[in-house]
């Protein structure tokens, strides 16, 4: 673990939030999310931090299809333009900016009643969350559960139902797929947790949404259809579309 990620992670422990880190759960190219231990405090027995990885030690992924519309927010003159030419002080602001984005749309979707990680702390360029999983580790990936039939369509139909939630909320995951879905399924009601989201865009501004919206349905059902679950998904998606556009979710 190098330096810059412990001292993100040490600001956890001094916040009385967790009392130490016991492994890396998943690493990326943009971050790493470490299993802690959670400080008795919080009330939970583990939680996770994801820490993004120094702006030097990584490479943002082509996001210009996420990020339109969203330089209105630089309301400084000189931040705007180093954003926008792509300067080392602009590349910085972009990766403060992924952070913040990831915190502020994780906590808007949680508060929306979105199957999301409860959030829990942002600090610098690490957020702490639940810890979807137990003593044993995580809960496994969508594509790396193995699912009956029935507990497949089961989880369709509640990651359908998050899809339209997160819609009522105005946003649009962006990268929705196996690799960024949790499954526990020993608990049929309360079995996906969606994560990743600092590209979610918000559908009111981001003339992209639409087309997010339908692939992200498509490439999360793939998945579905490979084990024997049936359903229209331009359908879905078209429907679903129409209502939000007509304010009827």
């Amino acid at each position: 673990m190098d330096s810059e990620t412990k001292e993100a992670l040490d600001g956890f422990i001094d916040l009385s939030l967790i009392t130490e880190v016991l492994y890396p759960v998943k690493s990326g190219k943009e971050a790493t999310v470490f299993a802690c231990r959670a400080h008795p405090g919080t009330g939970a027995e583990f939680l996770a931090a994801k820490v993004y990885k120094h702006i030097r030690d990584r490479s943002f992924r082509n996001d210009a299809v996420y990020q339109e519309n969203r330089t209105q927010m630089y309301h400084n003159t000189r931040v705007r333009r180093a954003y926008e030419n792509g300067s080392e002080f602009g590349l910085e602001v972009h990766f403060m900016l992924w952070v913040g984005q990831e915190w502020e749309h994780l906590t808007k979707l949680h508060r929306a009643g979105v199957y999301v990680p409860t959030p829990v702390k942002q600090a610098g360029r690490a957020i702490l969350m639940e810890f979807y999983g137990d003593e044993h580790g995580p809960c496994p990936m969508l594509h790396q559960a193995d699912l009956t039939r029935q507990l497949a369509q089961d989880a369709w139909q509640l990651i359908k139902a998050n899809i339209e939630m997160m819609l009522q909320a105005n946003f649009v995951h962006g990268d929705l797929s196996p690799y960024n879905i949790m499954i526990d399924a020993t608990d049929p009601g309360d079995m996906v947790r969606i994560i990743d989201l600092p590209q979610a865009v918000d559908a009111r501004f981001n003339p992209n949404a639409h087309d997010l919206l339908l692939r992200d349905v498509e490439t999360t059902f793939r998945w579905f259809e490979k084990r024997g679950v049936r359903d229209n998904t331009k359908g879905f998606t078209a429907d679903l579309w129409r209502r939000w556009k007509r304010a009827e979710l």
